[in-house]
Order: structure tokens, then C-alpha cells, then sequence
């Protein structure tokens, strides 16, 4: 079982530069943590930070075509929208480090999975060590902490598919174990803390 305690517990902009980005489920606003100060709204950020997303949108010409068709988003919502999808789960994972450099997306439930058109494209597909992780793959992960058999049995798949999936993770993100496994799928925010 994995835990966690407040004495250990520690995310980018908490004590440095760096800058965590959050949201609430269902909530397109989104926050952030820097400098110890939590802005509470995506418009109190400090003009670095939305400079630093700007940039970021302005290389991803995917997220940005979806962010076009997105019917009732105005050009002035983009970069709240491309936050939201893309670094709105709370990890350990820097969003931005202390050095300015963007981070890697993060799977974060929105609420919006599966009706949303812009799915895959702003939202992350996990980009990993050796490619992306798929959805299945990413489901599998939520449940690592399960024997195969439970995990085939909720997923409706073969034990042998799950067998199957684990392999292909663990060549993906270069984990050698279940163990190492669960670490990464804890600190993407694909696995929920036990606190």
C-alpha cells in the first residue's frame, strides 16, 4: 500500500520558484502554486507564468487547432483551457521547475474524459520514455495495485491482454517492475495517494 504524510509531502512552487498547476474536477479554472503564494484564479497568475504557457501553446499546434474547433472558447480562454487539460492534476511534478523549463503533461481527471472533442489533443496522452501510453494502457496503471485477474475482470479483457499491457508500459516508461510501476503511475497522478 502506498502512503503519504504531510512531512514528505512537497510540490514545485511551495518553497521555490517553480510552479504547480491545479484544478477541480469540472472547474475549467485553474490554479497555481509559486513563491509559497497560491493564486486562486488562472487571471491572478503572474504574466511570467502565462508567458511561459504562451510559449508552450504557441509550439503545440495540435492542442492549438483543437482549441480552434472548441465550440464556445474564446481566443482569450485558450491558455486557461490548455492549463486545465494539460497540467490540471496536483503531483510532485514540477509544471514549471525552478529553472523555467516546462514539464511533462500529466493524466488528470477533468470530468470531462469522453465527451470532450479536444480528447488526446490538449489533454495528455502521456508522452513517456519510449512513445505514448494509450488510454487502456493508462486504466491498466490505475489499477497496478490489483492482481491481474481483478484488473482483466473490471476492465473486461483477458488476463493474458493485462499481462500484455504491463509488458508494453514497462518497455514504454522504462519501469523493470509492478513496483516501479505504481511510483510512476503515483507521481503522473494516474494513482490516487493513500493518505
Amino acid at each position: 500500500m502506498l502512503t503519504a504524510t504531510y512531512e514528505n509531502l512537497h510540490f514545485a512552487g511551495m518553497v521555490d520558484n517553480g510552479v504547480e498547476f491545479f484544478a477541480e474536477k469540472n472547474n475549467i479554472d485553474v490554479r497555481c502554486i509559486n513563491n509559497g503564494t497560491i493564486y486562486n484564479s488562472f487571471n491572478e497568475f503572474p504574466e511570467w507564468i502565462k508567458e511561459k504557457l504562451s510559449v508552450d501553446l504557441s509550439t503545440n499546434a495540435i492542442a492549438l487547432k483543437a482549441l480552434k474547433k472548441l465550440k464556445g472558447v474564446s481566443p482569450e480562454d485558450y491558455l486557461k483551457h490548455y492549463t486545465f487539460c494539460k497540467y490540471g492534476g496536483l503531483d510532485p511534478s514540477p509544471d514549471i521547475d525552478v529553472h523555467g523549463v516546462m514539464g511533462e503533461s500529466e493524466y488528470f481527471e477533468c470530468g470531462f474524459r469522453g465527451k470532450c472533442k479536444a480528447e488526446g489533443k490538449l489533454c495528455c496522452t502521456l508522452k513517456v520514455k519510449n512513445g505514448h501510453l494509450t488510454k487502456t494502457e493508462i486504466l491498466v496503471i490505475k489499477k497496478i495495485t490489483k492482481a491481474n485477474k481483478i484488473i482483466a475482470d473490471v476492465l473486461h479483457m483477458a488476463e493474458s491482454t493485462v499481462t500484455t499491457h504491463i509488458q508494453s508500459i514497462m518497455r514504454k516508461t522504462g519501469c523493470n517492475n509492478r513496483g516501479e510501476i505504481i511510483f510512476y503511475g503515483t507521481k503522473k497522478g494516474i494513482i490516487k495517494w493513500i493518505w
